[in-house]
């Protein structure tokens, strides 16, 4: 936990952000790098019938966060976005907050 679930990048793309992303949004959260986990969502987004590759979706799952630490890490995760996929024209990034007393790891909540 942080889970980030990536859509509308390659596999390869997504294992190669997860080698330097996951310590840059450890620094900023404080947080231990282990705790952070990358999913690629294979996925394919459509508008008006036809594909499209020109946006990526990234959605942040964890506990609740002050805004200055939502607007690094998103700094953070759409410049590394950029870097890794250049010609992307769209970078969605979305936070959702879990409550600690709902999520259970190995059977124990926070």
């Amino acid at each position: 936990m942080p889970h980030i679930r990536v859509y509308g990048m390659s596999q390869s793309i997504v294992a190669n952000l997860s080698d330097t992303l996951i310590d840059i949004l450890a620094e900023i959260c404080q947080a231990k790098a282990e705790s952070f986990i990358i999913d690629w969502i294979n996925s394919q987004s459509y508008r008006r019938g036809q594909s499209v590759n020109d946006t990526a979706q990234i959605e942040v799952l964890w506990f609740p966060k002050d805004p200055e630490t939502h607007h690094r890490a998103e700094r953070a995760i759409r410049e590394a976005v950029i870097c890794a996929y250049p010609e992307l024209k769209h970078t969605v990034v979305m936070f959702r907050e879990l409550t600690p007393s709902t999520y259970y790891k190995d059977g124990k909540h926070y």
